[in-house]
């Protein structure tokens, strides 16, 4: 039996298939090794996960892919942590953006993108990642993400900067006010998840031009400081996992048109697709 395991700030999505080819699907908390410590890491997955499963087959290897694992030293964290939960099992740890690239080009070449929590790029050579502009996460940069998008929101709010119908939209889709805001962002654990859970607005009212040209900032922002940085953008095909990519796809591809580039694939969440690579090449 094998897991392949897809982890963003805000959840974690775990598959593990066993010989006959049954897969056992799950969700957690969000892991992130820039928040969390190792224990905390083990110890979310041994209250959340573990008791969810429903077989008892020893799980032979676990393909784990997450965010903010860029570094070894990240990477070796999670893997710490994946040890004490799952003893003997062999482990294989990288970030979330080889999960994207294999998940959206498998063995093609391509540009790979990440727009959910957080976001991140790559130029993809079929195999591996061959550079990257880093996304420098959401206090230096992360545009195109769930947590850009609800901080350019929230810096509007509060800078009473919102078209007066859309600001009382904002007020009936949220409580928090101007002290709220700036307390979770400033004071309080994972910002990054708060901000994100503004972005939602923005994608049930695209039918405000203000909605659509913040979007279209946040995305237009993207490919001009990570996505037009890669030689080729404009002939490889742009391909996208994550929420707010696949909610927001229509502002997504013309941005993409509006930079001469070809948009490619565009899914919400990669595990499908990183389930059937690995399993063709087991």
């Amino acid at each position: 039996m094998i897991g392949i395991t897809d982890s963003g700030s805000t959840k974690t999505s775990w598959v593990f298939i066993d010989k006959n080819n049954k897969k056992y699907n799950y969700k957690t908390i969000g892991i992130n090794p820039y928040y969390q410590s190792i224990q905390d890491i083990s110890n979310s997955i041994n209250t959340e996960l573990l008791p969810e499963l429903e077989f008892t087959e020893k799980v032979d290897k676990i393909y784990f892919y997450g965010a903010g694992l860029e570094l070894k030293k990240q990477r070796d964290e999670v893997e710490a942590a994946l040890k004490l939960s799952f003893p003997g099992t062999a482990l294989e740890v990288d970030h979330d953006l080889l999960a994207a690239a294999r998940a959206v080009c498998g063995d093609e070449a391509g540009i790979a993108c990440i727009a959910g929590t957080g976001s991140n790029t790559c130029h993809y050579d079929g195999k591996d990642i061959v550079r990257n502009v880093h996304s420098l996460g959401l206090f230096l940069g992360d545009e195109g993400s769930g947590g850009f998008l609800g901080k350019l929101l929230a810096r509007d709010y509060i800078r009473k900067a919102l078209p007066a119908a859309v600001n009382q939209k904002f007020e009936a889709f949220t409580p928090d006010r101007m002290a709220d805001i700036l307390d979770k962002v400033y004071t309080k654990p994972f910002p990054n998840r708060y901000l994100a859970s503004l972005a939602p607005f923005i994608v049930l009212n695209q039918d405000e031009q203000y909605c659509r040209d913040l979007a279209f900032e946040s995305f237009n922002l993207l490919f001009e400081n990570c996505i037009c940085k890669y030689e080729g953008y404009q002939t490889l095909p742009i391909n996208f996992i994550g929420s707010i990519a696949a909610r927001l796809e229509p502002v997504l591809r013309a941005v993409a048109e509006s930079k001469g580039a070809h948009l490619g694939k565009v899914i919400s969440n990669p595990l499908e697709a990183l389930t059937e690579y690995h399993f063709n090449k087991m």
